[in-house]
């Protein structure tokens, strides 16, 4: 039977002097292996209630689930030995133990290497505190993982990539070396941005003036620039300073959620640039952009204030720079003559064009950059040959990326090129997907990941962020490492 959140106590009530037994997972393609998991944990108990992570805390990948929860928990409510379930709108089970306070709490035996995602140890801490008791099975394992890439993933070129990099990497440790940024502490300036999505029902041409008629339905206020930024540090280093301008009750409205990131207000009566944009509610197209204004300026007191705070910055110094005004001359030239490891990511956009160039940075420890700003920048109309950039920017301790959109990206160190293919490329919109890539392949190179390994967590982090409207949802290092091994289990 299909239950729902609310109905958990009751069950535990109806059920009081019965054995309860939970298993929880995305069970997306359903196998023998699931089959013989549910039936052991049956065997245990009275009463069986499987929880189905709902689709949007997959997060797998490409095309992943592979079923939505609708067919999952159909499909799962049928098998003989499951008395309940329920579709469970959270990362992890913690919610469902705490309501249902399960006698028992099932996982397969995989979990005796190791908690990939990292819920576990939280979910075996409220088992215990309601008297339940953690079981590992030991039925034969299976992956649904497995079965996709292998059987159903076209054999494409991101197919055979994916197979490649999985028999060169070892994916625990990789995880591991992220796991190390959890102990880190960065400082991140730059320029706050709000977009603010007006979702539109399109109507088509007035009949007199051939003008675009629409019908808005919602807006809908979302965080962007160096806030969404910093908000994809914070869910993997220990700690965010994060330096930039508005209005106080405006930045922590933003960040309200976030307690490791620690404000540092350059500049509070400054105000944030706001990117209006129309949507068609239908596709999700873009129709019109609107924004309240091209440039901030600061006056030299500002400047001398916000270079006496930059002065201040020992290490792993991130620059969003989004060509808002922020990264003045004054400003760029007291960021070039720090000596720490600066990470840079410089944006040229419609408000911006043709003056916002990398090249106003004359060091830098790491630089990520679509090809076209880095085309502007060298003053070339295209990046023929990559030649140029070993010629020209890379030096001995330095290392770019060039992003290629759907066409995947490139890093390159020392005189080594290592490209990989777009991991996701059917994107709902791809704002903030540019910070997407450049905050994972910074922490990639913080965490001393090996360097064919960084455009893989960088565009596959980049894709999935791309399956939401803007910044709206930001993935977190658990559902990461998921990803992570979902897309690499050959």
């Amino acid at each position: 039977m299909i239950i729902e959140k609310k109905d958990l106590s009751e069950i535990r009530k109806k059920y009081k002097d019965k054995k309860i037994g939970l298993c929880h997972g995305v069970f997306d393609i359903i196998h023998a292996g699931h089959v013989s998991y549910i039936n052991s944990a049956k065997k245990k108990v009275d009463i069986l209630i499987v929880s189905i992570t709902a689709d949007k805390y997959v997060n797998k990948g490409i095309d992943k689930p592979y079923n939505n929860h609708q067919k999952r928990i159909q499909i799962i409510d049928n098998l003989r030995n499951v008395d309940y379930t329920i579709v469970n709108n959270n990362h992890s089970s913690e919610n469902i133990i705490e309501l249902l306070k399960p006698n028992f709490y099932f996982k397969g035996k995989d979990y005796q290497k190791q908690d990939f995602v990292g819920n576990l140890n939280k979910e075996i801490k409220i088992l215990k505190k309601n008297k339940g008791s953690f079981v590992i099975l030991n039925d034969q394992l299976m992956s649904s993982s497995k079965i996709y890439n292998n059987k159903i993933l076209p054999d494409t070129k991101i197919k055979k990539y994916l197979l490649s990099l999985s028999k060169k990497i070892n994916i625990e440790k990789i995880i591991n070396k992220l796991k190390t940024a959890s102990t880190k502490e960065v400082n991140i300036i730059g320029e706050p941005i709000i977009d603010l999505y007006t979702s539109s029902q399109v109507l088509g041409l007035t009949t007199k003036d051939s003008v675009l008629s629409v019908v808005k339905k919602k807006n809908e206020s979302i965080p962007g620039g160096v806030i969404a930024v910093a908000k994809m540090f914070s869910h993997f280093v220990n700690k965010v300073n994060l330096y930039t301008y508005g209005e106080k009750k405006n930045l922590k409205k933003m960040l309200k959620n976030y307690k490791n990131i620690n404000i540092i207000n350059i500049c509070p009566y400054k105000k944030i640039q706001v990117k209006k944009r129309y949507i068609n509610d239908y596709n999700k197209e873009k129709l019109i952009q609107l924004s309240n204004f091209r440039f901030n300026f600061f006056s030299q007191n500002e400047k001398k204030l916000i270079i006496k705070k930059i002065k201040k910055i020992r290490d792993h110094l991130i620059i969003c720079d989004f060509g808002v005004g922020l990264f003045s001359n004054e400003i760029t030239k007291s960021i070039n003559n720090i000596k720490i490891k600066k990470y840079i990511n410089v944006q040229t956009n419609s408000l911006n064009y043709g003056l916002n160039f990398f090249s106003k940075y004359k060091n830098f420890f790491y630089m990520s950059l679509n090809e076209k700003e880095w085309s502007l920048g060298l003053g070339l109309a295209s990046i023929i040959n990559m030649n140029i950039f070993h010629n020209k920017i890379i030096k001995k301790n330095n290392s770019i990326s060039i992003t290629k959109g759907k066409d995947g990206s490139a890093y390159l160190i020392g005189k080594s090129n290592y490209r990989a293919p777009a991991i996701l490329t059917n994107l709902i919109d791809t704002t903030g997907c540019g910070d997407a890539y450049f905050a994972l392949t910074s922490l990639g190179i913080m965490c001393k990941v090996e360097n064919k390994f960084i455009p893989f967590i960088g565009n596959l982090y980049a894709g999935i962020h791309g399956l939401e409207i803007g910044n709206r949802k930001i993935l977190d290092n658990k559902g990461f490492y998921n990803a992570i091994k979902s897309n690499l289990s050959f």
